[in-house]
């Protein structure tokens, strides 16, 4: 069964020619928790500068608006349990009490959290999808006091894709709303914005200027559900017009940033 609403997406993927399957390995960013488990593949996860080689039961939770992909190392067969949910889902203290470097755990075959997945399988298989969906919802709360309570043991076994682009993302992030243009960025780390270019397509596969535009529109989005007008929130979020603001919110989106609160009313 596959869940899809707005504040939460549940699937189980089974592939047995990932690499013939191109949106498992969509680049993206967005405004919600995002967990999977693991089960079988070869593959890297990659969350912004970091890169984790998974392995069997391995568990990623990726915080929001943090930049993520999975890179395809081979064509071996592929399944992992994704659960994305809206932060309004559960509460503040649960999200809290997770250290702010946890990404990656590796749980027992016979442990409490793989036998959680085990029970998804189960519920999908004899619920109905709204008993199935109220039921998620109430797991995804008892899975985050589990890794709460196993946080402590993660191994975050990663390397960096670039400590030079550690250094840029940090930069990026602790100013997102201020940086005028990508030739400025390159200034202040005194590199060509050739160099730069290549940097971010080689580590990333995004250019800087997605990279930067996507955090905006996400950060905007929340600022629009939260009642801000978008001839605000343009601004606020460092959009030169409000014009070019109102394009992209489209070709991200799908519809015009004054149509956000009614969706989220809906």
């Amino acid at each position: 069964m596959e869940i899809l609403t707005e504040k939460i997406v549940y699937n189980h993927h089974r592939l047995s020619n990932p690499c013939n399957h191109p949106s498992l390995s969509m680049k993206h960013t967005h405004n919600m928790y995002e967990i999977i488990f693991f089960e079988k593949g070869d593959v890297n996860y990659v969350i912004e500068d970091r890169k984790y080689s998974l392995k069997k039961y391995d568990l990623v939770f990726t915080r929001p608006l943090k930049y993520h992909y999975v890179e395809t190392k081979s064509n071996s067969e592929y399944a992992r349990y994704n659960i994305l949910f809206d932060a309004s889902l559960v509460d503040a203290e649960i999200l809290n009490s997770l250290p702010a470097n946890f990404e990656v755990i590796n749980c027992p075959s016979e442990g409490i959290i793989s036998d959680l997945f085990k029970r998804l399988d189960y519920y999908s298989s004899v619920l109905s999808e709204t008993s199935f969906t109220d039921i998620l919802c109430t797991l995804i709360k008892e899975l985050l006091y589990n890794l709460s309570l196993s946080a402590d043991s993660a191994t975050n076994i990663s390397f960096k894709t670039s400590p030079f682009l550690a250094q840029v993302l940090e930069y990026i992030n602790e100013n997102l709303f201020t940086i005028k243009d990508i030739k400025d960025v390159c200034a202040h780390f005194f590199v060509s914005q050739q160099y730069f270019f290549r940097l971010f397509q080689t580590q990333l596969k995004i250019t800087p200027r997605k990279y930067l535009n996507g955090k905006r529109l996400l950060y905007s989005q929340t600022m629009l559900r939260q009642g801000k007008k978008p001839t605000e929130v343009y601004l606020l979020c460092g959009f030169e017009s409000y014009v070019g603001f109102y394009k992209q919110y489209i070709k991200t989106f799908g519809y015009p940033p004054s149509k956000e609160k009614q969706i989220q009313i809906n």
